[in-house]
């Protein structure tokens, strides 16, 4: 089991990548829209955790997401992770916004839990969102063939953090916070 925390879209960028996910599946293809309770985001920091405090970070994650207002995303192409797990992902233009809450945010996660993966780290952080991942790589070649009638880019807006309990089988959203800008 894994926590994650994410930084969700708003609805219209939401309906944007699930159509892209729907295109993938109805290609064929394992797609993101298979994981059972998995939405569009961008994954902030993963923690391999034991035991994970998810009372404490409810207060701790709430108070942070009050302290940014939503901001623009923009996805705007194509590319792919290859490891064991060979991910197709949206690239995400990193704007100086993005990797301020994402220092912070990984800041935060570093005080309560342990564990955290490396790759998060924001020196090694590549913003991304997921469209597939545990692919062949046929599969991913696949995918990365049907780029060509995708419609990017896709302007977002960051509005929102969870915490996400993600097992083998799925992932259940335990904490969604609102970016608001009242601190």
């Amino acid at each position: 089991m894994s926590y994650v925390i994410e930084l969700l879209f708003n609805l219209e960028a939401e309906a944007a990548i699930r159509g892209l996910w729907r295109r993938i599946a109805d290609a064929g293809y394992p797609s993101s829209q298979d994981a059972d309770g998995y939405r569009p985001h961008i994954t902030l920091a993963v923690s391999d955790a034991p035991a994970f405090d998810v009372g404490g970070c409810r207060a701790r994650l709430a108070d942070f997401a009050r302290g940014w207002d939503p901001f623009p995303i923009q996805l705007n192409h194509l590319g792919l992770f290859q490891t064991i797990d060979n991910v197709v992902f949206l690239g995400v233009v990193p704007s100086q916004t993005l990797l301020d809450l994402h220092q912070a945010a990984f800041g935060l996660c570093q005080r309560l839990a342990t564990d955290w993966r490396g790759y998060y780290a924001p020196s090694q952080w590549t913003p991304h969102v997921t469209l597939a991942f545990d692919l062949t790589p046929e599969q991913a070649l696949g995918i990365l063939a049907l780029a060509w009638d995708m419609p990017l880019p896709i302007q977002a807006h960051a509005r929102a953090l969870q915490l996400v309990e993600v097992t083998p089988n799925d992932a259940r959203n335990l904490i969604l916070c609102e970016l608001d800008g009242e601190e």
